[in-house]
């Protein structure tokens, strides 16, 4: 199958000698959810410039469905109607006066009808939960509002693909779940959602497919459970395993749960497996268990 987007060979160099990509190959299934974990300045937010089309290879391409992309205004605007992205600071994509300008903006730019582009903004808007904000300031929002109001803008020209840069950076608990469940809807809507973080804890039961990405390189790439148990990889790139991995490992290390279990994807299933073992010890004969 044809992956909705893919990198060949892509490297980047910044004008102050920056070594940002090197060589990066990368396929992109379509409907998948995929996190790309990397340290502070392993090259994450430059690989998605490129995804969107913001910035162009110095090295190598980017295909979207098959074709390689074009640089013409005309072919960006047709990328960007199925590509959007979403970046860390919401202050970098907010600008009109009000959040229903803001919002609308995309649409409009696009082509679409006054009555389309209002239509798809304030559908938008009831997605992310910011219905009564409409006719608010942007600079009087708060940081999770406006990270909401960003978010609406891209869903309101309606791409196949959202580009996802530190989703949850700068947010507490409660705000960062609320993302990820909206992450999660348009998943379910079909979209392919690609996200950035350091959180491994965060992407480790949500993701589908992983890459870990350190000085512009792909070091490992793969499903969650496996890429999660590589150590090495994981020192490359100065991250800890997921809590919910570390006490799975503990467990079978100890003797306390099977060492066949499968690796949990989440702390219910975890917590699931612990349950499953202290029924089973409990069932044993009562010399046994005092043995």
């Amino acid at each position: 199958m044809t992956p909705v987007i893919e990198t060949r060979e892509l490297t980047y160099t910044y004008p102050d000698g920056t070594r940002a990509l090197r060589g990066i190959n990368l396929k992109l299934a379509a409907g998948q959810k995929i996190a790309v974990l990397g340290s502070n300045g392993a090259g994450k937010s430059t690989l998605f410039l490129h995804l969107n089309g913001i910035l162009r290879p110095q090295g190598g391409s980017v295909l979207f469905l098959g074709c390689e992309i074009g640089y013409r205004q005309r072919d960006l605007l047709e990328l960007r109607k199925n590509v959007g992205i979403v970046f860390q600071d919401p202050d970098s994509q907010l600008f009109s006066a009000s959040v229903l300008q803001d919002v609308s903006f995309g649409p409009v730019n696009l082509g679409l009808p006054h009555n389309s582009a209002l239509a798809a903004a304030k559908e938008a808007m009831s997605q992310t939960g910011i219905t009564g904000l409409e006719n608010r300031p942007t600079h009087f929002l708060s940081f999770g509002q406006k990270k909401r109001v960003s978010i609406a803008g891209v869903l309101a020209m309606e791409p196949a693909v959202i580009i996802f840069d530190e989703p949850t950076a700068c947010l507490d608990p409660g705000m960062a779940l609320k993302i990820m469940d909206l992450l999660d809807e348009l998943s379910r809507q079909g979209k392919t959602i690609i996200l950035s973080t350091h959180d491994v804890d965060l992407v480790y039961g949500w993701a589908d497919y992983t890459y870990l990405l350190q000085n512009g390189e792909i070091i490992g790439e793969g499903e969650p459970q496996k890429v999660f148990l590589r150590r090495d990889w994981l020192e490359r790139c100065h991250l800890k395993s997921p809590m919910v991995v570390e006490t799975h490992l503990e467990l079978t290390g100890s003797g306390l749960l099977p060492v066949n279990q499968p690796v949990p994807r989440n702390k219910e299933e975890l917590f699931q497996n612990i349950r499953s073992a202290a029924l089973a010890f409990k069932a044993l004969p009562k010399t046994v268990r005092n043995w």
